[in-house]
């Protein structure tokens, strides 16, 4: 089974300065063979305050017309009010992504194992949300295959037991829910998007892969995290003796920076 990992892409309407890297992310897209598409999050530039970007994604997954899933990111439903205070995620961000994207979480089984989706936005936020996912993650666990996670927001940078990281991470009280719970279960993978960076590495019997973004790459404004600020994509190659993970760079995707409009984008950050 083969899974391509894309991650955000930051649809919009008023700011399409990444549009093209899009594009060639799509043209790639349409010519590979896989199994799946699963987007780690970012599925819009600013969705959390502009349906609209929103909109423009999900129109951009149906006109792929590839079978796709997606969790979404802060930028598609908002964030922890201690990071994003005026963008907190709430009923109406989760009930816009539901009814325009699909559910915000998600297990399906395919090919021997089970794929796991979970809305990493929810985690340390308290919404009511947050203990329905973990207790229906706890049954999503409950089975022989083994499971791959995706996610957008990373668990942890280098270490699970970590202090907290801002913006970058699931904050670490949750993430000590969400690895208890992973202890108990097969967990293979772990695949998450945010960082705009690629990066793989191995913890215990897992493999923690960061998917890079298809549309730009963050430079000054990001602290050294470790891995690669390159755009591209992930493939995830499944067989009953585990999964290989593998960076693809689409041909035509230029590396350009946020920091030069990030300003227009996100005028309140």
């Amino acid at each position: 089974m083969r899974i391509i990992q894309i991650s955000d892409t930051h649809h919009s309407v008023a700011h399409p300065y990444f549009s093209e890297n899009v594009a060639a992310t799509t043209r790639w897209l349409t010519g590979m063979e896989a199994d799946l598409i699963i987007h780690t999050g970012d599925l819009a530039m600013d969705g959390a305050a502009d349906p609209s970007d929103l909109a423009l994604g999900a129109q951009w997954i149906r006109d792929t017309s590839r079978e796709m899933l997606v969790v979404p990111g802060n930028h598609d439903v908002g964030d922890h009010v201690a990071i994003k205070p005026t963008q907190q995620v709430d009923d109406s961000r989760l009930e816009q992504w539901r009814a325009t994207v699909g559910p915000d979480f998600w297990s399906v089984d395919r090919g021997g194992w089970r794929l796991i989706g979970l809305d990493s936005m929810l985690m340390g936020t308290g919404h009511k949300e947050e203990g329905r996912q973990f207790e229906w993650f706890a049954d999503a666990l409950d089975t022989t295959r083994p499971i791959a996670v995706f996610l957008h927001k990373p668990l942890f940078i280098d270490h699970p037991e970590e202090g907290p990281r801002g913006y970058w991470t699931v904050t670490p009280e949750p993430r000590r829910t969400l690895l208890a719970l992973m202890a108990k279960a097969d967990i293979r993978l772990v695949a998450s998007g945010h960082l705009h960076i690629h990066r793989h590495y191995q913890h215990g019997e897992t493999d923690f892969v960061w998917g890079p973004a298809s549309s730009f790459v963050v430079g000054e404004s990001q602290e050294e995290l470790g891995g690669d600020r390159l755009l591209g994509a992930v493939i995830h190659d499944f067989s009953d003796k585990g999964v290989s993970s593998s960076f693809v760079r689409p041909e035509g995707v230029e590396d350009l920076l946020i920091e030069p409009v990030g300003h227009l984008i996100y005028a309140e950050s």
